[in-house]
């Protein structure tokens, strides 16, 4: 997913932070003289820091024509557009729903307000405290009689983010369906108001406006915050169960049998008189202990702590990995929070740092005339590499593309592989892809470049002779392989000597369901040695992909181990393979060459993929986020 984020401050900034840790590609676009308000408005750099990670950041004035342009020709690549601006200020751009859906039929439009596009309150400025205040939500926070007072989170602003994240997700799920896109939008003002579950509860029951209860419940005591002899500890004791095992802990058994407290009603009818009698117990002893006691008896309890306890001191947030470093390119290191999502297959992640103002400029847009403003989001992607003694550490990394290959990333692995060629110390060559993917197949968005048949000949050529490179490395070549290894991705893990895969890895070749091309001679052939040929002309044919259990069973995959035992499995066969006998490695390795060498004409075959009309617009759906329609010619 490709996200354009136009938004700034809180509730649009966080929602776009959540779809960036999911994996999402956020290309932040600020005004070219400030940027996003946080980074200067504010008390403390943090402001900005803390809600745009994993982001990538541009600059574009969009009150010009030229940056007007540049954005629209964005638009036409990407998948989501999200703001968060008054009603009709994105319009006045030229930057709203109405004019950028004609250009990306698929594109999913977000916008997040103080009170939505419509409605007597749309054209008012939404805060979080004017939220909180008109939505109800100050009435009811704060001890009973007291001044009025707002949630210590901003809920109004966060709840919107996370609303119009659930949002776009939907849109998207949709999308997949049916290719097309749609317009999401919310506000500040019906984010609040939607919280208010109990609230509105209380109040359509009883026909009274709810009053603020403190840390009190509105359906059930005790459950609250109570005094102890040195603070206070907070008791969840909501049913009849709990509350006997309250008072058993505490040693009052005679609570229980206190008419005033016998039922739940009893003692919400009595709830100043509860609190008297438990606090009067509780402060026999200090909060640390009556925590233990009452946990140990089974009655739900904790300490209020403070954010220093919590950030720095919390065993519990240490041990779930709630507070990563991330390496600022001015700040130095940066805490941030982490997702608090567990995704087993998908994980959630913080990978790069809030973004210099404009950082991005020259890798995301990519400009070729001034007169048509053309540009695409871009990203060069990169094959990192590292010499370990003996191994040779080769990572693909394009990460915002699930490391999706471009020409800079086929030409600089084919130098490696042609230097690893006359390497006398290197015995084995490590092939992985950056994050949680191996290689999700060729860049697509190169394919627009395309005009002619000759453009793909061109293109299986320079692939193919990259691929010839990797299998004439002399040594031994292990394929590390997490999540997709598709596409062309598939084809470089076919020329791995040994693969070892996680249990979400899989693989595949689905352009007959998405592109309309085709693969080289060579490239079949190696598959059907490596998979079989039923196998691999049934993947292929109906556009489907193998889990690694399967690509296991064929023999494909060496071995299948977990996320986190990936590199402990990769570095044991590492060692493994670097032990045996470099010239036996290396007859064995070109045997296997010769025997797999293909030497078929095919060029009519993709010529005729390749200048096809369903190949042009197999590429047009796919930069377009919708299903191709083929026609058969």
């Amino acid at each position: 997913m490709t996200v354009l984020d136009l938004t700034q401050v809180m509730a649009g900034p966080f929602c776009t932070m959540i779809l960036a840790d999911l994996g999402a590609d956020v290309v932040k676009v600020e005004n070219p003289e400030s940027g996003d308000q946080t980074r200067s408005s504010f008390a403390h750099p943090g402001a900005f820091l803390a809600l745009n990670r994993n982001k990538r950041s541009v600059t574009l004035d969009l009150k010009s024509d030229e940056g007007r342009a540049t954005f629209h020709e964005l638009v036409r690549s990407a998948d989501v557009v999200v703001e968060n601006w008054r009603p009709g200020v994105a319009a006045k751009l030229g930057v709203d729903h109405e004019t950028l859906a004609p250009l990306n039929p698929g594109l999913i439009y977000a916008s997040v307000s103080g009170f939505g596009q419509t409605g007597p309150y749309a054209e008012r400025p939404g805060y979080d405290l004017i939220a909180q205040a008109m939505a109800g939500i100050m009435s009811v926070t704060g001890e009973p009689g007291d001044r009025p007072v707002k949630s210590g989170i901003p809920v109004a602003d966060l709840g919107a983010g996370l609303f119009t994240a659930v949002g776009i997700l939907a849109a998207w799920a949709s999308r997949q369906r049916t290719g097309e896109g749609q317009y999401v939008e919310t506000s500040l003002f019906e984010a609040a108001v939607a919280l208010s579950v109990w609230e509105s509860t209380e109040f359509w029951a009883t026909g009274q406006a709810p009053q603020a209860l403190g840390s009190a419940h509105r359906m059930s005591a005790p459950y609250q915050a109570l005094a102890t002899r040195d603070g206070f500890i907070t008791v969840g004791a909501n049913n009849e169960r709990l509350w006997q095992r309250l008072c058993r802990a505490l040693d009052a058994e005679e609570l229980a049998d206190d008419p005033r407290f016998a039922r739940n009603d009893d003692r919400m009818a009595h709830r100043a008189d509860l609190v008297v009698e438990l606090e009067r117990r509780l402060a026999a002893d200090d909060t640390a202990a009556w925590v233990d006691r009452l946990l140990a008896a089974g009655v739900p309890a904790g300490p209020i702590q403070d954010y220093q306890q919590v950030l720095e001191e919390d065993p519990h947030v240490r041990a779930r990995g709630m507070v990563t470093t991330v390496e600022h390119p001015v700040e130095g290191p940066v805490p941030v929070l982490s997702s608090p999502l567990r995704l087993s297959r998908t994980p959630a992640s913080v990978r790069t740092p809030p973004p210099l103002l404009g950082q991005h400029n020259e890798e995301v847009l990519v400009v070729s005339g001034k007169a048509s403003h053309s540009a695409r989001i871009h990203s060069r992607g990169e094959v990192r590499s590292r010499r370990d003694g003996p191994v040779l550490h080769v990572e693909l990394a394009n990460p915002s593309r699930r490391n999706a290959l471009t020409w800079e990333m086929y030409d600089d692995l084919q130098k490696l592989c042609v230097a690893a060629r006359t390497d006398p110390g290197l015995r084995v060559v490590v092939l992985r892809g950056a994050g949680e993917a191996f290689a999700a197949g060729t860049d697509i968005a190169q394919f627009t470049e395309f005009s002619r048949a000759a453009d793909g000949l061109d293109y299986e050529r320079r692939v193919g002779a990259v691929i010839e490179d990797l299998l004439a490395v002399p040594v031994p070549v292990l394929g590390v392989v997490d999540g997709p290894a598709v596409g062309g991705g598939l084809a470089l893990a076919a020329c791995c000597d040994v693969l070892v895969a996680t249990d979400r890895a899989v693989f595949g070749a689905p352009i007959a369901r998405t592109l309309g091309n085709c693969l080289a001679p060579a490239v079949v052939a190696r598959l059907q040695r490596r998979l079989g040929v039923s196998r691999t002309m049934g993947m292929l044919l109906t556009a489907r992909n193998i889990d690694a259990a399967e690509a296991a069973a064929a023999g494909f995959v060496h071995a299948v181990v977990p996320p986190d035992e990936l590199d402990t499995a990769a570095a044991e066969l590492t060692e493994r393979l670097a032990s045996g006998a470099p010239r036996t490695l290396a007859g064995f390795k070109e045997i296997d060459r010769r025997l797999g060498s293909v030497d078929v004409d095919a060029d009519d075959v993709l010529a005729d993929c390749y200048g096809s009309a369903d190949f042009r617009e197999g590429v047009a759906a796919f930069v377009a986020r919708r299903a191709p329609r083929w026609s058969g010619s």
